[in-house]
């Protein structure tokens, strides 16, 4: 979601386009807003980074006026599709703003408008920092890592300062109240999202119950970033140089971007590190605690963290949307949607402790390849081979801004390979053990599948059906008794149904990232 130092080249535009005017419209309105005689634009080119915005780089020259002299500017705008809790430009700007007066480290905001004739859309200005925001570099750079606890401990002191802004506040008074957007509206805002998703989640249903029995006595709201992690703060060094990326900022509980920083989605390379994949969280605390004056509340945060491997689940799974539905031609974004598993076994092992890696249930065995009716090579070989031509002999011909790219097209295709050789088998074998699940429910005596007090009834009949469901309505049925928590209460019963719900998780993880598995534990 960030921004960073790292230019991609712009695609060319034909002369007299719309957006071959930009420049010049830019240069209008930069010498107005600033009150310069003239402004150059001497350059614009879009940086990489930014799933929900675009972010470009802009070089202008001024004439007299507010910025006198050669500026290194960011532009800040939409991307074709986004999300829809986003903020849009001009209130992103007002709370940048906020976070700069409250003496937040933040690019300064200079400009912004809603304008369409200069840019095509709503955008603002602010400076360009030095440094790097890419997430995978600062949690893997040995050079970095002795000040990273050094860093972590500042974030802590960062968030703070967000912290001190608090409602009312009438130059912010667009962001909703929190008692309209509390864990409570999230978790009916993450129920209402996968109700229509065309795939069930059963994991993260599971997960979002339980959030929904405990959430905690209510606070008196800050502003949070909501979005406060590592790959959103800038490292010049060891020196940090601005927090970004303001696009979902609301009034919240303080543990929420604690909470957030620390989930282990975004960890990174150093899943071991519970602050943002750079620290232990005790530097971040320790950072929090002596700017705030205010303890930090672990059961609160451990709350939030749960809700933050959901919801950046429900985030992924949306990312993936603008590509699936959408129709947004974009690998990264497609790629994301893989990325919602991780979250689901990271709510497992959050509210399931109690199962060592060891014990948990393997996936089912891959599928044996059959050649005797195939041409060869193999589809799987091919990709194979396709993979290790394009990252051992082709990567080192791209330009720089173009190996991402190659780095996501490789990911793809393994991903892809150890789909094919899978196969349909271990989905066979898990619907079969649904099948079994639910047959032995319908031979419990009724009062033995009586619910919990609390329990909501099984949705649309669920306990009338009949066990042997297609493939697609099991699973949904699945989904649909652990959203109402229809097992709770029954032992037996919940414990079948969390062992499911880790043969499924593992099983997807062992096709979509088994590096992921291997880090958390898993043979």
């Amino acid at each position: 979601m960030a921004g960073t130092a790292s230019l991609r080249s712009d695609p060319p535009r034909e002369a007299g386009s719309e957006a071959d005017e930009r420049p010049a419209a830019l240069a209008r309105f930069l010498a107005e807003a600033s009150g310069a005689n003239a402004v150059e634009v001497a350059g614009l080119a879009p940086l990489r980074g930014g799933a929900i915005q675009e972010n470009w780089a802009l070089d202008a020259h001024f004439s007299g006026g507010l910025l006198v002299g050669d500026q290194r500017l960011v532009l800040r705008t939409a991307a074709p599709t986004g999300v829809a809790a986003s903020l849009d430009r001009l209130q992103e700007f007002a709370v940048l703003k906020a976070a700069f007066a409250a003496q937040v480290t933040v690019p300064e905001p200079l400009f912004a408008s809603d304008d369409t004739a200069v840019f095509g859309k709503a955008f603002f200005i602010m400076r360009r920092v030095d440094g790097i925001a890419a997430a995978h570099r600062i949690t893997r750079d040995p050079i970095l890592d002795p000040a990273l606890p050094a860093i972590a401990e500042r974030l802590g002191r960062e968030l703070a300062r967000i912290h001190t802004i608090r409602p009312p506040r009438p130059d912010l008074a667009f962001l909703r109240a929190y008692e309209e957007g509390g864990p409570a509206q999230q978790i009916a805002g993450f129920r209402a999202y996968l109700q229509d998703h065309p795939t069930p989640r059963p994991v993260l249903e599971w997960g979002i119950r339980w959030l929904e029995t405990h959430i905690p006595q209510p606070t008196k709201p800050v502003l949070c970033h909501h979005d406060f992690r590592t790959g959103n703060y800038m490292l010049d060094g060891a020196k940090l140089t601005g927090i970004l990326d303001w696009e979902f900022a609301g009034w919240g509980d303080p543990h929420e971007d604690i909470g957030w920083f620390c989930c282990k989605g975004w960890r990174f390379a150093r899943l071991d590190r519970e602050a943002g994949g750079i620290a232990d969280r005790a530097a971040l605390y320790r950072g929090y605690e002596s700017e705030s004056g205010q303890p930090i509340d672990p059961e609160r945060v451990f709350f939030w963290e749960v809700l933050a491997s959901v919801r950046w689940a429900v985030i992924a799974l949306q990312q993936s949307d603008r590509y699936m539905i959408a129709g947004e031609c974009n690998l990264d974004l497609a790629l994301t949607g893989r990325r919602a598993t991780e979250c689901e076994l990271e709510v497992l092992m959050l509210l399931d402790p109690r199962r060592a890696p060891s014990s948990r249930p393997p996936a089912s065995p891959k599928a044996v390849e059959r050649h005797q009716m195939r041409d060869l090579p193999t589809g799987k070989s091919l990709l194979a081979l396709a993979r290790d031509v394009l990252l051992n002999n082709l990567m080192q011909h791209l330009p720089p801004e173009n190996r991402l790219d190659a780095l996501l097209v490789a990911n793809s295709m393994a991903i892809a390979g150890r789909e094919g050789v899978a196969g349909e088998g271990w989905a066979q074998e898990l619907l079969r053990e649904l099948e079994m699940f639910y047959a032995s429910e319908m031979r419990q005596p009724t009062s033995a599948r009586a619910q919990a007090p609390g329990a909501r009834p099984a949705e649309d009949g669920a306990e009338q059906r009949t066990p042997c469901e297609g493939e697609h309505e099991l699973p949904r049925r699945f989904a649909r008794d652990l959203r109402g928590g229809v097992f709770e209460g029954v032992d037996a019963r919940e414990r079948n149904a969390r062992e499911i719900l880790w043969r499924l998780t593992v099983a997807k993880l062992r096709q979509a990232n088994p590096r992921y598995l291997a880090a958390n534990g898993f043979s």
